[in-house]
Order: structure tokens, then sequence, then C-alpha cells
């Protein structure tokens, strides 16, 4: 298949990090991005809803962390993620090996 090492293994060693540092990132900053909205809009929760801002805060964060789930969970059921990583299949084509592999293993289950 590959080597483990040289520039293009390195390369590749520090995108999957790398993308994967951002993922985590992301859904840090997510948190500030509502910690800044509701600060953006904290007379209108106290005004229009009595709500303070550790209130809003405070049901905002969960409340995200469980419509995202949702929308995860109904991705995944719709078969819409499947789709979107077979066609993975486009970009990235399976090396010859890994079909050779797949075959064999194809073969001794028939």
């Amino acid at each position: 298949m590959t080597d483990n090492s040289g520039i293009l293994y390195k390369l590749a060693l520090f995108k999957q990090r790398y993308t994967r540092g951002t993922s985590w990132t992301q859904i840090l900053l997510n948190f500030g991005i509502i910690t800044a909205n509701a600060k953006l809009f904290e007379d209108f929760f106290l005004i229009h809803l009595g709500l303070t801002l550790p209130m809003v805060i405070a049901l905002s964060v969960p409340a995200y962390i469980i419509i995202c789930y949702i929308i995860g969970h109904f991705d995944e059921k719709s078969g819409f993620w499947q789709m979107e990583n077979n066609l993975n299949y486009r970009v990235t084509p399976y090396s010859d090996e890994m079909l050779t592999h797949v075959r064999e293993i194809r073969k001794k289950l028939e």
C-alpha cells in the first residue's frame, strides 16, 4: 500500500491530525459564537423573555448540542451520510491492493 516514511506520509499524517484538530476547535468556537450572540441580544432576552445572560447560555449550549446530534442522527438514518461516503471513491479511488484484498475476502465468504 503506502510507505510509512517520506514527505508524502508526513504530509498526510499532518493533514489528518490538522483535520481532527480543526473539528474539535470548531466545536469550541461554536460555543464562543453562541456566547457572543447571547451577549449581543442580551437586552432582547431580558426584556422579552426575562432571561439573563447566564440563563441564555445555560439553555443555548445544551440545545445546540442536542440539535446537532439530532441532525447528525437523521443524516445517518436517512442514508445521506452513506451516500456522501460512497462518493468519496470518485475523489479518492481505492488502491489496487485494497481491491485485491476485498475480492479475496469476498471469495472466501462465498
